[in-house]
Order: structure tokens, then C-alpha cells, then sequence
């Protein structure tokens, strides 16, 4: 890695010398790094929406993009080596969840070692929260892309290809020999349609085999993955999310977000679609557009969204639109914890919500969260028990709230020396013991409550008719069959790391 001196700072920073020597476009190869992941997670994964976006935006620059999908493909150090050392690519990116910013950097130190002069990055919400932290902990990373990605990655790749230095790059973390430069967060993109569409053409589709969203059967759905808003305007304590995309909502036309759809019929073959945002619901207006526009595609679709932000004329009117499955992030059934963790939503709330979407037809799937505020207690979780049992949702996830860096939870927890350590690669919501506890519950107490919960929700004999009722086709036993396989080797066989 060659340096350059800025003349107005005096700062050093590094060029890359591969882009400079060729004096042609940047190979910028994007990286999604390995998973815990056990056998229910393998069969609905989802594609790399994220790295898609980005590397449209610099193909739309003049770069060469290529992404690798190490959730998919097969991984070792000698197959980053030997991939690393083919491509030649002068500026590669790994996304770092918290869980695996280890094998993150891994990653890119052995393409540093065979790629020798390559300037490597990590984007995504651990490096958004600890920017300076994450450079002084990894070696392996150049530089941390902060926020919003794509017009920060976009100048950060110009700037390289240039023989720029790299001071004043809003959004980027950086290092200047021995020191850290921070430098300003880059705004928001505010018009999210400048946005070119995700370069799904940079994967092989292929390695994708699952639905990607639980409760719809992999072999009637052929799947993709829209991103149509970005940012929440809640305040959950626990919630990560803001620390990327910020607490303002920002919303795509729904002209923009149906020109997604057609491409995705056309070039790729995709009917069915996984609307990713945190709130789809938020805006009725724009909704009743994109349900208007998806009704006259003959598709269908599924969404998350807020109790509180739905009617029951809403949802009727998504499921005319083929919408199948609604997911409703519902936390707790304790009043207490509710507001504790400004989910700012009620019990009634929930129960109104679960019961127009069942008058409906749609599919429902309840999110719940074990220890997401540290001051739960028996009782509070019991109170949850009973609402599952209550709303009698299709799907019922049960996680154990992490304290992701950059949350109130985890300053919560911090202040209270709740957490033992920061081994990061147990930063997961149901595959590790975690390294932390809660006022009441120790890490193996909270595992065991977890299992419990699953073990309560999916083996008593409403849910088990319920869904044998649903498995009297050859499609719904296979699916079913399947399903219930995987739960099984996640509650008895499977281990936690």
C-alpha cells in the first residue's frame, strides 16, 4: 500500500497503488463474511441486499464490482487465498455484524496477504458504532465505512483509483500511520430513488435455495428481497438499526420500488417478495400504491411491520393485494417491559393487530425478545408465555436480546456490569451462550428460558393440530415435515458456541 502526503493537512494517507498502475477501472470486490448458522437458517438464506446496493453504485461510477457470498459458497482460507490472488481486486469491503467482524478481518488478512497493496474495509453496525475501536482492535482493516454506505463507498473507491487522499471523506473512519482519523458522518441519502437497483446479476442466484422468510414454502415461492424505505422513527432501546440508517424514516417512490419488481420478474424469474423494511406500513398512502401495483403484477409478498400501524381494512387490503404472511415485532406481554424498552405499543395494541390479521387470512409471525430490558423478571416473561398462547401467531420467534454496541441496552448493561466480556462472536440472538447476563437471569438461565419458550409455543397440542391441519398436502408435509426437523435439531441437537 503506497502513501500520499495531503498537502493541506499533512496527513498520510494510503493510495492504492494496483488502481494507479493500471490506470483502469477499480476491481472492488464486496465480501459477506460466514455465520452461526444451524439448519433452519440454511434453508431461508436471504440474498446480500446491502452489498447488491453497493456494488450497483459503483458499477454505476465505472468500477468492477464482484461480490462473494460466504453464507453460500464455500469457505476456507485457501479458497479466499486462491480466489483473492485471481482476481487482483484493488479495494475490497466485508459487512461486519458484530457476530462476525472476527472471521470479518480473517477474511481480509488473507487477502491482504495474497493481494498485496489491496486496501481493505469494513462496512455495517459494528464499525458504524465503534469506528476508532474496530481499527485499533483489527489490524486487518484499512478503513471503516460509517453509516449509509453507497455514496461514501462510491468516493472512497474514486479516491483510491485517483491517487487521492483520503482526508475529508465524510462517513470514513481511517488509519494515518500510528493514529485514528475519524472523520464527519456523511448525511443521509434524502432521495433513496437516486439509488441504482441492487446488482442481483453479481450472484449466482442459484446457491439461494430457501424461502426467504419463514412460514412460506421454498419450493411455491421463489424469492427475493426489497428494501423500499430505510431509518425507523421509534426509540426501542435494543434496536441497532439507528446506528446505521438513523432514526428519520426515508421512503423509495413506490414507482421506484415497483421498477424492482419488474426487474426482478424479468431478469431473474422472481413472484414472490420479502419487503425487508422495519415499518412497510408507515405511510398508507404510499402503501395503497404499491398494493394497487402489486395486485396488477399478480404477485405476492410478505412484510414486517408495527401493531399499531395497521387496521384491519389495511390488511385486507395487502392480502387482496397478494400479500401472505404479516410479522409484527411484539417483544414482551408484560406492560412493564413494553415500556421500559420504549417499544411505545400496548398489550391491547397486539392483541387487535394478531386478531384482524387471522380474520384476514395472512400468516403471522410474533417476535419476541427474552432479556430486552436487564430489570426482567419470571413473571414479566410469563406474561409473554400467556400473550403467544393469546394471539396464537403461525411463527413465534423468541430471541435473547443482545447488546449490540451503539444501543442504550448495551450502555444500560455496561453501566450495571452486566457484561462479562466483549467476545463478539457471541453477539447472537439464538445460536451462542451469551457473555452477558441480566438482573435475574444468568447467560445458561437465559438459554434455558429460551428453549422453554420454544418447547411451550411449538410442541402444545393447539399448535401441533394447527399445523398438521396445514401438512394434509403433499407440499404442506414436505414443507411442515422439514420444519419441524429443524426446530427439533435446534432445541435438542445443536450446540451453542
Amino acid at each position: 500500500m503506497a502513501e500520499k502526503k495531503d498537502p493541506r493537512t499533512g496527513s498520510r494517507s494510503p493510495t492504492c497503488s494496483r488502481a494507479q498502475r493500471r490506470g483502469r477501472a477499480l476491481i472492488v470486490l464486496h465480501i459477506r463474511p460466514p455465520k452461526i448458522m444451524g439448519a433452519l437458517e440454511r434453508s431461508m438464506v436471504q440474498h446480500p441486499i446491502n452489498l447488491l446496493s453497493l456494488a450497483a453504485s459503483v458499477r454505476a461510477a465505472g468500477h468492477q464490482p464482484v461480490v462473494w457470498d460466504f453464507e453460500v459458497e464455500p469457505f476456507s482460507e485457501t479458497i479466499v487465498r486462491a480466489r483473492a490472488a485471481a482476481l487482483q481486486p484493488g479495494l475490497v469491503g466485508v459487512t461486519g455484524m458484530t457476530a462476525n467482524i472476527k472471521v470479518g478481518a480473517k477474511i481480509l488478512g488473507w487477502i491482504k496477504d495474497a493481494v498485496p497493496g489491496v486496501f481493505a474495509v469494513v462496512g455495517g453496525p459494528h464499525g458504524s458504532a465503534l469506528p476508532e475501536e474496530t481499527l485499533r482492535e483489527f489490524p486487518e482493516f484499512d478503513a471503516v465505512v460509517v453509516g449509509e454506505g453507497e455514496l461514501t463507498w462510491t468516493e472512497l473507491a474514486g479516491r483510491l483509483t485517483r491517487g487521492e487522499s483520503l482526508a475529508g471523506t465524510f462517513g470514513l473512519a481511517w488509519r494515518d500511520r500510528d493514529r485514528v482519523v475519524v472523520e464527519p458522518r456523511r448525511e443521509l441519502i434524502r432521495d433513496l430513488d437516486v439509488l441504482p437497483l441492487p446488482a442481483r446479476d453479481l450472484i449466482d442466484l442459484n446457491l439461494y435455495k430457501g424461502a426467504s422468510s419463514p412460514g412460506l414454502d421454498a419450493t411455491l415461492h421463489r424469492s427475493t428481497e426489497i428494501f423500499s424505505s430505510r431509518g425507523c422513527p421509534q426509540d426501542c432501546i435494543f434496536c441497532a438499526a439507528k446506528v446505521t440508517f438513523g432514526r428519520a424514516i426515508r421512503f423509495r417512490s413506490a414507482a421506484h420500488v415497483l421498477a424492482e419488481v419488474d426487474e426482478c420478474m424479468t431478469k431473474f424469474g422472481y413472484r414472490h417478495f420479502t419487503m425487508e423494511d422495519d415499518t412497510f406500513t408507515y405511510r398508507p398512502t404510499r402503501l395503497e400504491e404499491l398494493c394497487r401495483g402489486l395486485r396488477e403484477r399478480g404477485v405476492s409478498w410478505d412484510c414486517d411491520t408495527r401493531v399499531n400501524i395497521v387496521t384491519r381494512e389495511m390488511l385486507q387490503m395487502m392480502k387482496d393485494s397478494g400479500c401472505r404472511k404479516v410479522a409484527f415485532g411484539v417483544e414482551s406481554g408484560s406492560p412493564r417491559i413494553l415500556k421500559e424498552i420504549r417499544k411505545d405499543i400496548d398489550v391491547e395494541q397486539i392483541k387487535r393487530a394478531f386478531a384482524a390479521a387471522h380474520e384476514v387470512g395472512l400468516i403471522t409471525t410474533a417476535f419476541f425478545i427474552i432479556g430486552g430490558h436487564p430489570s426482567e423478571t419470571a413473571e414479566d416473561l410469563e406474561a409473554s408465555v400467556r400473550l403467544m398462547r393469546e394471539i396464537d401467531p403461525d411463527l413465534m420467534a423468541a430471541a435473547i436480546a443482545v447488546p449490540f454496541p451503539g444501543t442504550e441496552l448495551e450502555q444500560i448493561m455496561s453501566e450495571k456490569g452486566l457484561i462479562a466480556s466483549r467476545q463478539w462472536e457471541k453477539y447472537t440472538h439464538i445460536h451462542s451462550v451469551p457473555c452477558w447476563r441480566t438482573e435475574n437471569f444468568g447467560p445458561e438461565e437465559l438459554v434455558s428460558l429460551q428453549n422453554r419458550i420454544f418447547r411451550r409455543f411449538f410442541f402444545r397440542p393447539h399448535f401441533v393440530l394447527k399445523t398438521f391441519k396445514k401438512a394434509l398436502s403433499w407440499h404442506g408435509a414436505r414443507y411442515y415435515g422439514r420444519s419441524l426437523w429443524q426446530i427439533i435439531r435446534y432445541l435438542f441437537i445443536e450446540g451453542r458456541n
